[in-house]
């Protein structure tokens, strides 16, 4: 049970620190990122990663970056666990922090239920379900919509720097060289970029990335 709770927790977690990613590219704080601002941010992430400071980053830079953050991510859950503060996550703490998840999952539920039991019989009728499923095919279409809109973007640009399955997950290395330079993170975080910004205005507001985001994870649920 802890052990499911704790990988629970943890993927809890890197779900918020995704989400939250955003706004630290905000860089004069009024709640939107430029495109400017996106590529000033990745610039300084670049710089962030290459330790050795020689413009290139290699495959260890990059790894150990990467678990230098899932490392961060673990301390950040366990603090949030341990509640007193004294190095140990004690069973009370443990099922005080499972109350937490259960609340939010309640209030979910309860949102949920809102939304779409009109008749507050505390149930969903037939015809409350048939409403719930044309609203979720409604949004399968704007996703499909979007999809294409991508798939487009991404035939235009060309698909250099870019997977091209999984999401179009990125390939930062675009030369097979083993190493990431300068100008290819740039290259990968302009693509990026035009794929966060999903109404095409050069400005990302708050939610435009974690819609993208909740897409994917839409798919693989339905």
């Amino acid at each position: 049970m802890t052990q499911k709770f704790l990988k629970t927790a943890l993927f809890a977690s890197a779900a918020t620190l995704l989400i939250a990613a955003g706004p630290k590219a905000d860089l004069n704080q009024d709640g939107q990122v430029t495109k400017a601002e996106f590529m000033e941010s990745a610039e300084t992430h670049f710089t962030s990663v290459d330790a050795d400071a020689n413009g290139l980053l290699s495959k260890e830079e990059r790894k150990s970056f990467r678990a230098a953050k899932v490392d961060e991510m673990k301390n950040k859950v366990f603090d949030k666990l341990d509640a007193d503060g004294d190095g140990a996550v004690s069973r009370d703490e443990m099922n005080a922090a499972g109350e937490k998840m259960k609340s939010r999952m309640n209030a979910r539920k309860e949102k949920f239920m809102e939304r779409y039991d009109t008749n507050l019989d505390g149930e969903l009728s037939d015809a409350e379900r048939t409403v719930m499923k044309a609203e979720r095919e409604t949004k399968r279409g704007d996703r499909a919509t979007s999809g294409k809109r991508a798939e487009r973007r991404n035939a235009e640009g060309g698909k250099k720097g870019w997977r091209s399955r999984r999401g179009q997950r990125p390939n930062a290395d675009a030369n097979d060289d083993g190493f990431v330079s300068l100008d290819e993170h740039l290259a990968v975080s302009e693509k990026l970029f035009a794929r966060l910004d999903a109404n095409d205005d050069g400005v990302l507001t708050e939610g435009e990335g974690k819609r993208r985001r909740g897409k994917r994870g839409g798919r693989r649920g339905g």
